[in-house]
């Protein structure tokens, strides 16, 4: 427990400034669901297409308010305008959008087990080929042809 007089002004002016952020961040979220079952609803032909754009207008203006007050980062924030603009423009083109699927990005590992996994099959179709390579040469040899060791060494006696 703070013991100094601005510390315990400090905490009670950090509890009334979170119960508000989290009231406005609640209502931002509300207005970007409603947007989003708008589009889902839009594309599947049970809403109107018209309900969209102004839903898109209220959550957009919410979050950029949420940026200029600082409760939720620019970036962030400009993020998930661009996402809900691409479902905007997807819902007035008529397409059904992907609002209700987060686009998920693989993990490190995912990847690093499908570039290992890709790797294990091109080397095993490597040594297929390899293999067939070897037996097709192994029916070529002729009987009574000259080894091929005997071939070396006449380049090398060639090349003296």
């Amino acid at each position: 427990m703070a013991h100094h007089k601005s510390a315990i002004k400090r905490i009670r002016r950090n509890n009334s400034a979170n119960v508000r952020n989290s009231q406005y961040l609640s209502s931002v979220r509300t207005a970007v669901k409603k947007f989003r079952l708008a589009v889902i609803a839009a594309g599947e032909g049970k809403g109107e297409k018209e309900q969209v754009r102004p839903l898109f207008v209220s959550a957009q203006s919410m979050l950029a308010k949420a940026a200029t007050k600082g409760i939720l980062h620019r970036n962030n924030v400009s993020r998930k305008i661009g996402r809900l603009s691409a479902m905007l423009r997807s819902a007035e083109a008529g397409e059904v959008a992907q609002a209700n699927v987060k686009s998920t990005k693989k993990s490190a590992a995912v990847r690093r087990a499908e570039a290992n996994q890709a790797a294990t099959l091109a080397a095993s179709e490597a040594a297929t080929k390899t293999a067939a390579k070897k037996a097709i040469a192994a029916k070529k040899v002729i009987p009574g042809a000259a080894a091929p060791a005997a071939a070396k060494t006449t380049t090398k006696a060639k090349k003296k």
